[in-house]
């Protein structure tokens, strides 16, 4: 988090110089602190004084690294032995490659730790920061292989349901996930799909087409 004084004849006027300063748009995206709310003379006589504020901000190049901290943080805490790889940022998501001989223990399973693990760095970034980018943790790829296992479960579950005519409710799934089953079978005729349950334990069923 970086820090900002600044003045102007008024607290209002401070802060529009520092929007401008620091070339944001959007009041959201700074904390202001009125060190001063200043001191103005009568008619133009007697002692007049600025008014003064701080401004608490973070710069959008400093996401990743905020991120990359707050996670290394969090692994050892949990006295996991692990490392930020590297990071890359897009205009809307910061993707994140950890590095661990431990990548069993920080995917868990079906990979419910890692989702834990980005909800929580997701949640501090965001407070920290301000920030509306979403943060992506991999680790070995897991995220690419997980999709494939997914695509390639719900196309054979598809196939049975098609054949049996019998409707087959999935697991418990995270929104991606559950949108990544809808799109690979969108465009099959002979089954539909629908997402039931609350939460966390929301799940996608697939179901046979009724023939008319």
């Amino acid at each position: 988090m970086k820090v900002l004084d600044i003045e102007g004849k008024t607290v209002e006027e401070a802060t529009k110089k520092a929007l401008s300063l620091l070339k944001i748009n959007d009041m959201n995206k700074i904390n202001i602190e009125v060190l001063d709310e200043g001191k103005s003379g009568i008619f133009g006589f007697g002692i007049s004084r600025p008014a003064k504020i701080r401004v608490y901000y973070q710069q959008e190049d400093d996401i990743g690294q905020q991120a990359k901290e707050i996670i290394e943080k969090i692994l050892m805490l949990m006295e996991v032995e692990a490392k930020v790889k590297d990071y890359k940022e897009s205009e809307n998501k910061v993707y994140v490659e950890l590095e661990s001989s431990s990548s069993g223990l920080i995917i868990g399973k079906k990979g419910k730790t890692l989702e834990a693990l980005q909800f929580m760095v997701n949640l501090l970034v965001n407070k920290m920061t301000n920030s509306e980018k979403k943060i992506i943790l991999d680790i070995e790829s897991y995220r690419a292989k997980r999709e494939k296992a997914l695509r390639k479960l719900s196309k054979e579950i598809a196939l049975k349901v098609a054949r049996t005519g019998k409707p087959w409710t999935l697991e418990p799934m995270n929104p991606f996930e559950r949108r990544l089953i809808h799109l690979t079978l969108q465009n099959d005729s002979k089954v539909t799909t629908k997402s039931e349950g609350q939460g966390i334990y929301r799940k996608v069923k697939i179901m046979p087409v009724e023939k008319r």
